[in-house]
């Protein structure tokens, strides 16, 4: 009851959260064999729950082993949940960390398919295709991205970044300017955009948007040259 409630928890469904309602079970169990010894004797009720203990203390440390890091836990619950679109958006992000960049893209678009609205799966695989240099595909998927999630400024922001690289400084710094209104307090955000105006020869506000970088994080005077 603790965790089944109408308030927003990170997860609809956690290991963590039956740790306080096992309680319950761990009654009911000492109840039973509490009755199994009146009816089997307590050598047998005894036999009986040391060889559940050895069991279940085996699957413990076999699930253990999946816990070891990210990429064993993400790859052991390919099999146990195959219809997790979560899984499939970290198995992406495990795949992509070691290279293979097509089972990346195939994770990702499994998430997808399991959860059409899944923004950051989205990203994640425009960000894939931009590792491919397939930017027409990225800003694509950074679109559908922010379709179901407004609130990614990282996919304004590489947006941003791919206009700047094919010299639309323009779009540049439409997105650029999205990027900074989701996301007010970080002044690199500040810093890109001022690079942008520079680039479009809008001194004034290059020189704004530099200011408001420079009272966020004043460090950035050391390199104030965007």
């Amino acid at each position: 009851l603790p965790t089944l409630t109408p308030l927003g928890i990170s997860w609809i469904v956690a290991e963590r959260y039956v740790y306080f309602s096992s309680l319950g079970i761990f009654v009911l169990i000492a109840l039973l064999l509490q009755k199994a010894e009146k009816i089997i004797g307590s050598k047998i009720t005894s036999v009986v729950f040391a060889v559940i203990l050895v069991l279940l203390s085996g699957r413990t440390i076999a699930r253990n082993m999946d816990w070891q890091s990210q990429e064993t836990l993400w790859l052991a619950m390919a099999k146990t949940s195959p219809s997790s679109a979560q899984n499939h958006n970290n198995l992406g992000d495990y795949y992509g960390r070691k290279g293979d960049l097509d089972k990346a893209v195939e994770e990702f678009r499994r998430a997808i398919e399991l959860q059409p609205n899944y923004g950051d799966a989205y990203h994640n695989l425009a960000n894939t295709y931009g590792q491919m240099g397939k930017m027409d595909l990225a800003i694509e998927n950074y679109e559908k991205a922010l379709e179901f999630n407004p609130g990614l400024w990282q996919s304004y922001q590489n947006i941003a970044i791919i206009y700047f690289n094919q010299e639309k400084l323009d779009l540049a710094a439409k997105y650029q300017e999205k990027a900074v209104q989701v996301n007010p307090q970080d002044a690199s955000l500040y810093y890109n955009l001022a690079a942008i105006y520079q680039k479009l020869d809008l001194k004034e506000k290059m020189d704004q948007e530099m200011q408001k970088a420079f009272d966020l994080d004043p460090k950035l005077r050391d390199n104030s040259s965007p």
